[in-house]
């Protein structure tokens, strides 16, 4: 926008006649309207004594804002009045006013307003801008001034006096290598060669600029010329008379110099203007054009070497381009500027192929731009940009670093045909990649598709979806659509996408029309579909959506959807925090209340964070929350309050019920639920995982370790948080210790404890629980206390306490027996039954080695192991039993050694079987039998193997082979078994001397 206006002219018009103040106006105003008009402007309105003047309307070019600054430059130095000149930068909307009724459109917008503010503001002979204006003209220079208070303005602005161009190119930041290879071809060209140069790269990467850089500095006796654009829809014939105007040192009065036969002058002539049509058929005039102005050019560069820049190549006129397509004549370096290379190879053809700048580069530029940045916001504008000058610029227009790319695009959207740019905005309107069916579907089957794609404004991605190819161009070309059109267009992709069936990107499009009530059904449709399909995220994503377009009691129904939806997928936080949505609702209906305490229960029960019950199971109407409160009340109880659910709840409630089974001890029912619930109900992701978790418990308590290991060949779904699989890899560690592949069992742990870093307190404990017992049974007793006690100040449960109290039994010395201590004092009145076990089963063993009575603590943890239904405490129980009674009663030792050695043959307990090998074979050497059998296997752990080497016949084993160090009591028990002339049973007291 440029606001001319006189000066002082109320003075003038007091101080002369009517009619003389007329006519000084009157020529002032028509003078500097005519440098608009020159400069390519137009004159929107005139406002008593200055008018407004408008550039790049109707079309808008490169070039305007310069234009605007040198027309305002000229208004008021050719001015027969004093006058002054505002001009600023900036979206505006032409249009009429008043339905139409007062006269011609006229222009709206803050840059018309502050062209004028700036006009009335600057004294005479001035022209003043803003720094949206200078910015978008690299070459201009400006002063800036104090801040000036305007009106309608609430802050007061710095405005710059403009003080003209610069000469010269204005620099160029990166693409070294390609004008060194310029360089080296205009070298060859001053020796009489001729190349043409094709440069070529996306929109905005600064072809131009460089281009137009190689010119200006060009060295003496080199001629540059960038010529007007020769595109289509230009105005030809203006062009090439433009372009000749400055081709020749004369201009066109220097047209006779070029002595150019007769025929070919008058087609010279008629391309520029200056002569009628000579009658020719259209291909016969087209290959005259060709020839002529190939002459023209020759004939120029036999004077100096030419440097010929044709810019917007990839737009360009049929009879242009089939000129570049010749090769030049000698002494000339054609430099074709296009989006994209249309001429192939020839001898004469170098490609350059420019790409975006590094970041580094673009740093750099930005900071010429804006050097009053500082390096972290001029890295993030950098990186925003992508490399394209051009969006640089656009980055760069405002002082708050928000994007104003319209500006700079819109020449570039402009020189589009209409239906080319109406799809574009349909482009731009439907998303950031758009299936091309649908473009054609909402603007025709002419959209001009292929033209955006070859042009570098759309570029189409590895499924098939156009993509706007350059950063910014899709915000700016969003600002050429109006809202109701934006609102047509999405409706009508909603009903596209629904036809083909892709109901997601319909309700997305259905919300972008305003239609938020259609939008939520459609999502809530789109997440059940998902779920039904076991596509969990998508079905996420729909619960989502809908929860948050829902309003009102519908909200609330939608929070809890999701929430169920989260459950299922083991996020318990996020589908706790959607319970607790709704119940801070406080106008929550009764049956929605329960439901969120019902997920809320399951979620907290999940993460290991149970709460006091708010709600009595006998007071529940909701059957949701019946079911969940089913989870905390004992088997029986929970047995009657899940005989009254509704079907819908019946394929939750297996699990309830197999867990209720296990905990019991009917093992074959808890089986049954399972299989039950993984063969016809398995409905969610944790379900499965969760049951076939049951389910191998069940085996393996059942003495079936392999079955067990067979059930867990399925990890869980990917789709669960990586702590699933935490402790999915310590069930089968745990399954791989007693199998005896202790290879397995350490790398299931690894796994496990990375992936546990961030687990609820359940999932921490059964796979601290693996690890404890892997570093027990591996002679790592240090490592298991100091791993034991980080757990357990983590997880301070029952059952931490008591594996780490079995670690301290098994440590000598009086500091681990004081440790145990204290941890049995703190065990008292637990309930849990595997703790139980654990503490009569380390109470036994320190009884043992510290010369007490051992019996009833070991005889105890037998039984509790097997009311517990653990294969593992029990084996080792009824071991430790064993090596008590041999001292005692070697009858019993001998009929529970053959009982364990029966128990463990062929079950798939592989560590516990060679432990009973070897306390039948001791028992045996005590009854003075051979059990030379026995002993002829291989063991798989370090004190297996030492124990073995202690009963074999022959001589007696170099101490060596009996150190197995870290396990604690166990390797003193096997130092003094091997001490012994004849093996004997039972530990060392403290009567008896100590080994060195």
């Amino acid at each position: 926008m440029v606001f001319f206006d006189l000066s002082r002219f109320t003075e003038y018009a007091l101080a002369h006649p009517l009619e003389d103040t007329w006519a000084a106006a009157n020529t002032a105003l028509q003078s500097a309207a005519g440098h608009a008009r020159l400069f390519g402007g137009h004159v929107d309105k005139f406002f008593g004594d200055g008018f407004l003047s408008v550039f790049g309307v109707p079309r808008s070019q490169e070039s305007d804002a310069k234009a605007a600054l040198e027309a305002a430059r000229a208004m008021v130095a050719s001015s027969p009045l004093p006058g002054r000149a505002g001009v600023a930068s900036g979206l505006v909307l032409r249009t009429p006013l008043g339905g139409g009724l007062a006269g011609d459109q006229t222009v709206l917008g803050p840059a018309v307003n502050l062209s004028q503010r700036l006009s009335q503001a600057a004294p005479p002979g001035e022209v003043w801008t803003d720094a949206t204006t200078l910015r978008l003209v690299r070459s201009a220079m400006g002063e800036a001034l104090p801040p000036q208070p305007l009106k309608g303005y609430a802050e007061p602005l710095t405005p710059f006096r403009y003080l003209g161009l610069r000469e010269g190119s204005p620099g160029m930041v990166g693409r070294q290598s390609e004008y060194a290879r310029l360089q080296e071809l205009l070298e060859e060209v001053a020796q009489g060669g001729a190349y043409r140069v094709v440069l070529s790269g996306p929109m905005g990467v600064g072809k131009s600029h460089l281009a137009q850089h190689f010119v200006a500095t060009l060295g003496p006796g080199r001629r540059g010329l960038v010529a007007p654009r020769l595109t289509t829809g230009v105005a030809l014939r203006y062009a090439l008379r433009q372009g000749l105007q400055e081709l020749l040192p004369e201009g066109l009065s220097g047209l006779r110099s070029l002595e150019l036969p007769e025929r070919l002058r008058s087609i010279l002539t008629f391309s520029i203007g200056l002569d009628e049509h000579p009658g020719l058929s259209a291909a016969e005039l087209d290959a005259l054009l060709v020839e002529t102005w190939w002459q023209v050019v020759a004939r120029v560069a036999q004077r100096e070497p030419l440097v010929l820049v044709l810019e917007d190549m990839h737009n360009a006129d049929p009879t242009v381009l089939e000129f570049t397509r010749r090769p030049p004549p000698p002494g000339v370096l054609l430099l074709l500027v296009a989006r994209q290379n249309r001429w192939g190879s020839a001898p004469d053809l170098v490609p350059l192929e420019l790409g975006p700048l590094s970041l580094e580069e673009t740093q750099t530029l930005v900071l010429q731009a804006r050097p009053e940045l500082g390096a972290a916001t001029s890295l993030h504008l950098a990186e925003a940009s992508g490399g394209f000058p051009l969006a640089v610029q656009a980055l760069s227009l405002t002082n708050t670093g928000e994007p104003e790319p319209i500006p700079l695009y819109q020449p570039r959207l402009d020189s589009l045909p209409r239906l080319a740019r109406v799809a574009l905005q349909a482009s731009a309107v439907l998303g950031p990649t758009v299936p091309p069916e649908l473009v054609r579907h909402l603007v025709g089957e002419e959209a001009d598709l292929t033209r955006l794609v070859g042009e570098g404004f759309l570029e189409g991605d590895e499924r098939g979806q156009l993509r706007f190819a350059i950063p910014w161009l899709r915000e700016a070309t969003l600002g050429q659509v109006g809202g109701q059109q934006v609102q047509i267009w999405h409706q009508q992709a909603a009903r596209w996408y629904q036809r083909q069936g892709r109901l997601a990107e319909s309700a997305t499009h259905l919300e972008a029309a305003g239609e938020v009530t259609a939008a939520y059904r459609l999502w809530r449709v789109v997440a059940q579909s998902a779920w039904n399909e076991e596509n969990y995220p998508g079905a996420i994503l729909g619960y989502l959506e809908a929860l948050r377009l829902a309003e009102g009691t519908v909200r609330l129904n939608a929070a809890l959807e999701a929430g169920e939806a989260h459950l299922g997928l083991g996020r318990y936080v996020e589908a706790r925090e959607l319970a607790d949505l709704v119940l801070q609702t406080l106008e929550a209906p009764q049956a929605l209340h329960e439901r969120a305490l019902a997920i809320r229960l399951e979620a907290l029960l999940e993460l290991g964070q149970p709460e006091p019950l708010r709600i009595s199971p006998s007071s529940a109407q909701e059957p949701r929350l019946r079911l969940a409160l089913a989870r905390t009340l004992p088997p029986p109880e929970a047995r009657r309050l899940l005989g009254v659910l509704p079907g819908n709840l019946e394929a939750p409630a297996h699990l309830i019920l197999a867990r209720g089974w296990l905990k019991e001890g009917h093992l074959t029912r808890a089986q049954a639920e399972c299989e039950m619930y993984l063969d016809q109900s398995a409905t969610t992701p944790v379900g499965r995982f969760q049951a076939r978790l049951l389910l191998a418990q069940t085996l393996w308590r059942q003495f079936r370790p392999q079955e067990a290991w067979e059930v867990l060949a399925e990890g869980p779904d990917e789709v669960l948080p990586p702590w699933f699989s935490a402790s999915h890899e310590a069930a089968k560690a745990a399954l791989a210790l007693d199998l005896g592949d202790f290879p397995q069992a350490e790398r299931s742990l690894e796994r496990a404890l990375v992936l546990a870093e961030e687990a609820p307190q359940p999932c921490f404990e059964a796979v601290s629980l693996s690890y404890l017992r892997f570093l027990e049974e591996s002679g790592r007793l240090e490592e298991a206390q100091e791993f034991g006690e980080a757990a357990v100040a983590r997880a301070p449960t029952p059952i931490l306490l008591a594996h780490l109290a079995l670690t301290y039994a098994l440590t000598p010395g009086q500091k681990a027996s004081a440790m145990l201590d204290r941890l049995m004092r703190g065990l008292e009145g637990v309930e849990d039954l595997e703790a139980q076990t654990l503490c009569s089963l380390a109470m036994g063993l320190r009884a043992h080695y510290e010369g007490r009575s051992a019996h009833s603590h070991l005889r105890r943890s037998v039984f509790l192991a097997r009311q517990a239904h653990h294969p593992t405490l029990y084996f080792y129980a009824l071991i430790a039993l064993g090596e008590v009674l041999e001292a005692h009663n070697l009858k019993k030792a001998l009929a529970l050694s053959q009982y364990l050695l029966s128990h463990t043959a062929g079950r798939g307990f592989s560590v516990g079987h060679g432990y009973a090998r070897l306390l039948r074979a001791q028992s045996l050497l005590k009854a003075g039998r051979e059990p030379l059998s026995l002993l002829e296997f291989q063991p798989i752990t370090r004190l297996a193997r030492a124990w073995q080497a202690a009963l074999l016949p022959g001589p007696r084993p170099p101490r060596a082979e009996l150190r197995v160090r870290g396990y604690g009591i166990l390797e003193v028990w096997l130092r003094w078994l091997n001490h012994r002339a004849q093996p004997r049973v039972g530990w060392p007291s403290r009567s008896e001397p100590d080994l060195p």
